[in-house]
């Protein structure tokens, strides 16, 4: 299964469609490139009903070498726009890149959705650039293995995860899996394929393509000026780590200019702690009992040991499964508070080994006697190991001009300011269908949301912002992308996690009209939706996946003594079977 949502929960696949790219992917020649011209604040028929770019776009830096990175750096290439990416690991691969090495322990409390997932390091103000600095372990207090974990901050993938989406739906167009993949694929296999992909295009972490820079955080992105004092793109400081030993390393700063920038990170890069109170003191008295989900690498460190997990989605599902032969007997717990808001459906509990025992939502902690205090008014104790498998915050530290966590959930920021992306870190905001910045559309964003499978549904975004800085795609004007998103905002049930997840069937009828009818105005690839077996295979795999003989028993709402029937098909399976009979 994938991590977290990796990156879905299946109750919203159901509805996803793929796209399905015509042509082939080209990359420009030097000699096309010469004559490309590509300037969408010239583009015809582009009246105030459309957006007016404030500049033309040629330059476009992606941030991220994972899915995401690849799905918009072939159409951006193919569109004919210089690209530059970034990513701060050594290797592509994004959140399936596994290693033994763990990331830092999630803070409790969490942090501040601006540095949630790191604290920008800036070169000292004034200095030229580029700017070295380097460490060597012996007069360091942190040593060269610790900055690098800090730099490339490891991913929530465990030794043991397969994919929860079959292989014949989660693959790059053009690059389809053998016949014989399974349909379930572990980690290391998985990405081994997205590495090859990375090959494919040339810009493997081995190929040495000046067109992206591994080990390279992006520390800050902010708009540049030209000599007049008019917006003209976006100034990228970034920072390098080399490292020149097993002892010693560099850290090198530096600038470059864009026209336009691509957010690929993903949405799983800092770990979010829910406040309950007495979690904090529980933490002090008893350091290292407490782990993210994220931090989970292998079974056999709860051999023998009593276990709390908290939550109910595909990871802690998938983490319960995986150390339950190791647990001490009948002393393995889940506990998930339920309620009318929920994004995450029952069925995951139905994979769990019957003898978890899946208790109600956590009250209190009482550190002072080592209890834990349940919503039902109920106490456990004896518990070495609890596993906080509750999900991320949205974080984009690069733009920190971009988020206000003083801005309360159900609010919209000052009107004099910008619209900021991120306020308490538990969605995202402004953006026009989930894809461009409302207040400056020269800032995109690839598969924020949480219910699409990346593979497929990012190509929608990745082909639409080809077009639209390439100028065969219109954008409506500002007034009209902000009417439309606060209705989007409304439909979802105004703003928190909701937000993240959208109507996935709708969707792809707005991008298939709206880059088709793009397409055969200005020429270009069109784009299909969903293949007519997508949902054949996507329930075949499912009856499979949910298939368990003795679930365990699953409270109903927050009583430990009432219990969810979990005989027969799983919700979702039924479901599946009325899209099939309607589609």
């Amino acid at each position: 299964m994938l991590p977290v949502a990796f990156s879905l929960s299946l109750a919203c696949a159901l509805q996803q469609v793929s796209a399905y790219s015509q042509f082939a992917f080209h990359a420009p020649t030097d000699t096309e490139r010469s004559t490309f011209v590509n300037s969408p604040v010239e583009a015809s028929n582009s009246g105030p009903e459309f957006y007016q770019f404030k500049w033309p776009i040629r330059n476009v830096a992606i941030i991220g070498a994972g899915v995401s990175g690849l799905l918009a750096y072939r159409e951006l290439v193919e569109a004919g726009f210089d690209i530059r990416m970034f990513e701060r690991d050594a290797i592509p691969g994004g959140v399936w890149h596994y290693t033994d090495e763990t990331p830092v322990p999630a803070p409790i409390p969490n942090e501040d959705p601006k540095i949630a997932d790191y604290e920008p390091s800036l070169p000292p103000q004034g200095v030229p650039l580029p700017f070295e600095r380097w460490y060597a372990d012996h007069n360091a207090s942190i040593s060269t293995a610790e900055r690098w974990r800090r730099h490339r901050a490891p991913h929530g993938v465990w030794k043991s995860l397969t994919s929860n989406v079959p292989a014949p739906l989660m693959h790059f167009n053009g690059l389809p899996f053998p016949p014989e993949t399974p349909w379930s694929m572990p980690q290391d296999m998985l990405v081994r394929y997205i590495r090859s992909a990375y090959s494919f295009f040339g810009i493997n972490s081995n190929d040495e393509n000046p067109r992206i820079s591994y080990g390279t955080r992006v520390e800050l992105v902010e708009k540049r000026f030209d000599e007049n004092g008019m917006e003209r793109g976006w100034r990228l400081t970034l920072k390098k780590f080399d490292r020149s030993g097993t002892s010693s390393c560099k850290e090198v700063w530096w600038t470059e200019d864009f026209d336009a920038v691509v957010v690929a990170t993903g949405n799983f890069n800092a770990p979010f702690m829910p406040s309950i109170p007495g979690l904090q003191e529980w933490s002090r008295r008893f350091p290292g009992s407490i782990i993210h989900a994220r931090e989970y690498r292998r079974p056999e460190m709860f051999t023998n040991k009593s276990v709390l997990m908290v939550g109910a989605g595909t990871s802690a599902t998938g983490i319960s499964v995986d150390i339950h032969r190791f647990v001490k007997h009948k002393r393995h717990f889940l506990s998930f508070r339920r309620h009318a808001n929920s994004t995450t459906p029952l069925d995951f509990l139905r994979t769990l080994p019957h003898d978890v025992q899946i208790v109600p939502g956590i009250e209190r902690f009482h550190a002072s006697n080592g209890t834990i205090q349940f919503s039902d008014g109920t106490t456990l104790s004896d518990i070495d190991h609890i596993i906080f498998s509750t999900g991320y915050q949205y974080t984009f530290p690069f733009l920190p001009q971009y988020h206000n966590s003083s801005i309360p959930i159900n609010k919209e920021g000052p009107e004099d300011q910008p619209q900021p992306l991120v306020t308490d870190g538990s969605h995202y905001r402004s953006l026009y269908r989930d894809f461009i910045y409302i207040e400056e559309p020269t800032l995109g964003f690839m598969n924020m949301n949480l219910n699409t499978v990346t593979w497929s549904f990012g190509e929608y975004f990745a082909i639409a912002l080809a077009r639209v800085w390439s100028g065969t795609a219109r954008l409506p004007n500002q007034k009209e992308m902000w009417k439309e998103y606060r209705k989007a905002v409304a439909d979802r049930g105004g703003y928190g996690k909701g937000v993240l997840f959208f109507d996935s069937v709708e969707y792809i009828r707005f991008f298939c009209g709206w880059l088709n009818s793009a397409a055969f105005e200005f020429g270009g690839k069109t784009v299909d939706g969903r293949p007519g077996d997508y949902l054949h295979i996507l329930r075949t795999f499912m009856k499979a996946f949910f298939a368990n003989p003795n679930p365990p028993k699953i409270p109903s709402g927050n009583s430990s003594q009432a219990f969810v029937a979990t005989g027969g098909d799983s919700d979702l399976l039924h479901l599946f079977d009325h899209l099939l009979s309607t589609y």
